[in-house]
């Protein structure tokens, strides 16, 4: 465990308002980071309306975040790292959603599958770990899942203050989501964790929306990790010895308040997912905001309405500084993925040199559950080719949480928390 003071903003918990950002006279788009089959229906010279669907895989869709003409179908670099085309769409025209008013449907009449449907239909994805098509990952769930739904209202980086800022400012909208997916996973209980000290009624939940049981379970976010499934199944079972949330576990569905909130918008509102919540903080900039910003914005168009640069930053960091990505660019696009940018000046950038494993052993001695990272990095690079020890390392990685403090410390910046949840998902197709 760490002590978050050694991770959090120097703004955090300062908001009180979400601001709108600008709309951006050109959006980069992507065509889904989450589904690498998505079938593109745009070329470039033609005109879309805000909200009009650009692209559509098996599980999700892509819709134009502006009204406008796409200019090109670019190759773009996007904040995880990873490249993927975009359509490149120049501001014109009217808006279908911005400034309408949306009026209220009875999704409650839906059944399991339309609710899927209709957030496949939205591009709805699920933000609790990474960026997965939401309506997947519920027809993807294990057999052996206790069908728990929970739903997180703190942010697993001590850094970042954006799912809790939503979860506190659109409580409503966010437990009305968690009933939503839980209808939709046909789910056996639905329980929120939070952090004990946050400010959210639960008693003013509408008991009438939810049609499984419903449990709360506070926990102590002091020390780091506190949010990834893996510690919140053990809060859960701790605080909840009984049926059904005694039995929750990795294999269930956890999502946070984001994921909720999109869930709201496009079951309940029919709006497709087209902006995000962002929490743009960082010394390098003249202000900082939760900014509520159209996909496709570039780090640059945050940056501007932030009041630019007082100094140049020497690193940008999305979603955070423990579990988030270093990125080069202030082109590089806002994506369904981001949640927070951090513009960070030289004596704030961690000083990380792409080098082999120097032994240090920092990795071993930060990791919660005892994993040793490193021996886990080797076993991958090995491969077939290990030792019976590597081998037998190899299967510790189900034990990984994904907190990524290894990465936090390894000086040689080796994808330690990568590997491991590549290790584990081998090891658990193994195990199965």
């Amino acid at each position: 465990m760490a002590s978050v003071s050694d991770f959090v903003s120097e703004d955090k918990g300062a908001f009180s308002v979400a601001v709108n950002g600008f709309v951006p006279r050109r959006a980069f788009v992507p065509f889904n980071q989450e589904d690498s089959s998505t079938e593109v229906l745009v070329k470039a010279g033609d005109r879309v309306q805000e909200g009009q669907t650009i692209a559509k895989g098996k599980n999700s869709s892509v819709q134009a975040t502006i009204p406008g003409i796409v200019e090109s179908i670019e190759v773009v670099q996007f904040p995880n790292g990873r490249q993927g085309k975009a359509a490149k769409i120049n501001l014109g025209g009217t808006f279908s959603f911005i400034g309408k008013k949306h009026g209220k449907v009875n999704w409650q009449g839906f059944d399991a599958s339309t609710i899927l449907m209709v957030m496949a239909e939205k591009g709805v994805v699920n933000t609790f770990e990474g960026c997965e098509s939401l309506s997947e990952q519920i027809k993807k769930l294990h057999s052996k899942s206790a069908r728990i739904l929970a739903v997180r209202l703190f942010d697993d980086d001590p850094s970042r203050v954006t799912e809790r800022f939503l979860a506190e400012r659109y409580w409503n909208e966010v437990v009305e989501g968690a009933a939503i997916i839980a209808k939709a996973m046909k789910a056996n209980g639905l329980v929120f964790v939070h952090d004990a000290k946050m400010a959210v009624a639960f008693s003013d939940a509408d008991d009438s929306l939810f049609t499984v049981p419903k449990a709360v379970c506070a926990v102590s976010i002091e020390k780091y990790p506190a949010g990834f499934a893996h510690e919140i199944a053990s809060a859960v079972k701790k605080m909840h010895a009984g049926a059904p949330f005694s039995e929750i576990g990795n294999r269930d569905l956890y999502v946070d308040a984001m994921t909720a909130l999109a869930a709201y918008d496009a079951v309940a509102l029919s709006v497709p997912l087209m902006e995000r919540y962002v929490h743009v903080t960082g010394d390098c900039l003249n202000a900082g905001a939760i900014m509520k910003v159209k996909i496709g914005t570039t780090m640059g168009d945050l940056a501007k309405q932030c009041g630019w640069f007082k100094r140049q930053p020497a690193k940008i960091v999305v979603n955070g500084i423990v579990t988030g990505f270093s990125v080069s660019s202030l082109s590089i696009p806002v994506t369904k993925l981001v949640k927070s940018v951090a513009f960070l000046p030289a004596k704030k950038a961690l000083r990380q040199y792409d080098e082999q494993c120097i032994g240090c052993g920092d990795c071993r001695k930060i990791c919660p559950v005892g994993l040793y990272p490193d021996m886990l990095f080797r076993s991958f690079q090995h491969e077939r080719n290990g030792t019976e020890l590597e081998k037998q390392y190899a299967a510790t990685s189900l034990l990984c949480t994904n907190c990524a403090l290894c990465n936090a410390v390894c000086p040689s910046r080796l994808p330690l928390s990568e590997t491991a949840m590549l290790l584990k998902g081998i090891e658990d197709e193994e195990y199965i």
